[in-house]
């Protein structure tokens, strides 16, 4: 039998229990930031003030790189960072060529090109072209940032954005990364391409429980988000708009994961413009990668044996 004394010795261990676990978990998720803390910004775009944090290598070359990358539905800027693995940092620190940067969507999201998006930055038509503009000057005019060395990575909504910037200003950045996103079906899209050919590479999972890989409807915690096109359709639009031919590719797997993961390298002959398509099967809504390990259930499997921030890193690095 419980004595007053004895409950509340127990919640007193459970309490220090809990906090010990909120410890662990805080320091698993910032341990890089321990040492050198994410920098924070806020820029004014058009009535509303928009934030981005950071990381700048010690040590920085006097004219580094930009990566950009744009956080998933309902994340905010410094999930993206723990997401990917602390991966794009470590990265950076390794060449101190890099400057990575995760801006702050509206309220957590981003005005893509789906029309149908119940969510305020596209209701409110949130300038997040203009953001990413102003970001990009912020780099230029305070670190002299190398503006032919400009990256956009993105996750979910993030990957939508980053193909919306690649539709409409390819001329600012020199890569792009999509992961776990499909175009807009043509019902849904209200957005118009430029036609400029880019370098874009892709990572998809064929279970993905969110964004469908055979495309379809996307619903999120009851809310309907429009029809998207097949994965396949995705690569093919940008394939037509880089002028890839589709026939033509070099395909390759990864050793020793499970399940297979595939991928299909395609290089324009005329522009040199590259596409790549990397397929996680069984994959889920995830960011594959060593470092992130906490599961969560409603994002599916996610494949512990690809390292995809560091496969977006070397695709930038080597395109010409």
């Amino acid at each position: 039998m419980f004595t007053k004394k004895k409950m509340y010795q127990l919640v007193v261990v459970v309490i220090a229990f809990i906090g010990l676990i909120a410890v662990i978990i805080g320091l698993y998720a910032y341990r890089w930031n321990l040492v050198n803390p994410l920098k924070k910004a806020t820029l004014t775009i058009g009535n509303f003030d928009r934030t981005f944090v950071y990381h700048v290598p010690r040590q920085i070359s006097s004219h580094p790189k930009l990566i950009i990358a744009y956080h998933g539905t309902g994340m905010w800027a410094s999930l993206m960072q723990v997401f990917t693995g602390h991966e794009f940092d470590e990265q950076a620190d390794m060449t101190k060529d890099a400057i990575i940067v995760y801006p702050q969507g509206y309220e957590s999201n981003w005005n893509d090109c789906r029309k149908t998006a119940p969510y305020p930055a596209k209701q409110l038509q949130i300038d997040d072209v203009g953001f990413t503009e102003q970001i990009i000057a912020f780099f230029s005019n305070g670190y002299q940032i190398d503006k032919k060395e400009v990256y956009a990575v993105g996750f979910s909504n993030g990957g939508t954005m980053v193909m919306k910037l690649a539709r409409q200003h390819p001329e600012w950045f020199k890569g792009f990364a999509v992961i776990g996103s499909n175009m807009p079906a043509a019902s849904n899209d209200d957005c118009e391409d430029i036609g400029q050919p880019v370098s874009m590479l892709f990572v998809s999972g064929e279970n993905d429980p969110i964004v469908p890989y055979q495309g379809g409807e996307i619903i999120l915690d009851g809310k309907n988000f429009g029809l998207v096109k097949s994965v396949e359709e995705t690569v093919a639009h940008w394939l037509t708009i880089s002028q890839c031919p589709s026939d033509k590719y070099k395909s390759s797997s990864f050793p020793n994961t499970n399940p297979t993961v595939f991928r299909k390298d395609y290089i324009a002959p005329v522009t040199e413009k590259r596409i790549c398509f990397i397929r996680i099967a069984n994959g889920g809504h995830t960011i594959s990668n060593r470092n992130f390990r906490i599961p969560i259930k409603k994002m599916g499997y996610m494949n512990t044996d690809v390292d995809v921030p560091v496969l977006i890193w070397e695709f930038f690095m080597s395109l010409k």
